[in-house]
């Protein structure tokens, strides 16, 4: 046995995070190579005194921001329970089981009771409760060797969900690849798709990621927001602290976001052949993105609440980014337009086409006329189903006593998203 493995048999086995490390594996690592033997709260100083003898130091007091923790369990109210799976998420042992929009409960016996589960609950309804009984040091040996074995196998399952998400992008790329290769495009319409499919291949490997920076800067923001509550009612050095590192934790988060989306924003430049249609669309957005953001600021007054200003803030974020896609395609029309080569190009392409327009029958292209005009109607249709629910889904949360503000941000976001995509569909 090497010497990270024994310390790490010697520590509980919380995965809670508490000594700064991502979990008791890490801690081993950094006390093998030097670091402190006292940031272990749910050890105490019963860990510290045999990680003292094992490396044959003088015992230290325990040095945390966290008091000393005992052994406890969390417990859902199950009545509070919205089934977020947020807490499960969390949970490093998988010892919450649970679906989505589904009532979710603790598994007692494999809770480490590592607390990680609480920060992201956005309606608090996971308590901590201590153990009733005092465990010998045998039986916390055992369990501490049950919660590695189940924190390798939740890491383990995790890394197969990646290798098979990656392996079906890879898959999907090349099939896109291929498609794009030696299938030409039967008409504009079909034309459209594939560039669209191109372009949404291109930039999955990156959707994951950028998806899982927004989940940490909004949990991270969550965690501050409760954080500085409890200090404005409980004014104490140890809360003040935490806020500081949670601010400081948050800001990162947001820096980390907002650089994805800066990268994910320069790779997905739009392509070079711009249509008429897009650009309307473009145009329709910007006014409709400026429009609803002048609308909010009128409503909300010169003070607006804090959720106020984060829709604000999400508004006008909003409005920016279609007032940027908007330039880049006037510029890029204007650059066509200006470049004689181009200009020459669409001349021969148009001559060469011009045969083959003159002995095309009119009927072919009225019967793609009236499938084109068929899709927009089966497309408007489905954005207007999806825009009712999305309104019932938002008034629902308005009624809660008390509605997550979280989840009403999310909901806000998604309705002003669909009244967007529709009023574009309605504009072609």
């Amino acid at each position: 046995m090497s010497l990270i493995q024994a310390i790490d048999a010697l520590l509980p086995q919380t995965q809670c995070g508490k000594c700064g490390h991502p979990g008791c594996l890490p801690y081993a690592t950094g006390i093998a190579s030097g670091e402190a033997i006292n940031k272990c709260p749910p050890g105490g100083q019963e860990t510290i005194h045999e990680l003292a003898d094992l490396l044959g130091v003088e015992p230290t007091p325990l040095e945390s921001p966290y008091p000393p923790t005992p052994a406890q369990v969390a417990y859902i109210r199950e009545a509070d329970c919205i089934g977020c799976t947020k807490c499960i998420q969390a949970c490093p042992v998988d010892a919450i089981a649970g679906a989505a929009k589904l009532m979710h409960t603790v598994i007692s016996a494999e809770c480490t009771g590592c607390e990680l589960c609480i920060t992201p609950c956005p309606v608090d309804c996971i308590d901590l409760q201590p153990l009733p009984v005092e465990l010998s040091q045998q039986e916390k040996r055992h369990r501490a060797v049950y919660y590695r074995a189940r924190y390798e196998a939740r890491a383990a399952r995790l890394s197969r969900d990646e290798q098979r998400k990656q392996a079906e992008r890879e898959a999907r790329l090349a099939r896109v690849k291929i498609e794009t290769t030696h299938t030409a495009p039967l008409d504009p319409v079909q034309a459209a798709i594939a560039r669209v499919k191109a372009q949404k291949s291109a930039v999955e490997h990156s959707s994951a990621d950028l998806k899982r920076l927004k989940i940490n800067a909004s949990m991270t923001q969550v965690a501050l927001q409760k954080a500085e509550k409890q200090l404005a009612l409980h004014a104490t050095e140890e809360l003040a602290q935490q806020v500081v590192a949670l601010r400081q934790t948050a800001e990162a988060a947001r820096q980390a976001l907002k650089q994805a989306e800066g990268n994910a924003e320069t790779e997905n430049k739009p392509l070079p052949d711009i249509d008429p249609l897009a650009l309307r669309r473009a145009k329709v957005t910007a006014a409709m993105s400026k429009a609803q953001l002048n609308k909010a600021q009128k409503a909300f007054g010169v003070e607006p609440s804090v959720e106020q200003q984060m829709q604000l803030d999400s508004l006008r974020r909003t409005a920016e980014e279609a007032v940027k896609a908007l330039t880049v395609l006037e510029r890029s029309t204007e650059d066509a337009a200006c470049d004689p080569a181009t200009a020459e190009q669409d001349r021969l392409a148009e001559e060469q086409r011009a045969p083959e327009t003159e002995q095309t029958p009119v009927e072919p292209l009225s019967h793609q006329t009236h499938t084109t005009r068929s899709l927009l109607k089966d497309e408007t249709r489905r954005l207007k189903v999806q825009l009712a629910y999305a309104k019932a889904e938002f008034k629902r949360l308005e009624r809660h006593e008390a509605p997550s503000s979280e989840a009403l941000h999310e909901a806000r976001t998604r309705l002003v998203e669909l009244e967007r995509q529709l009023a574009e569909q309605s504009a072609c």
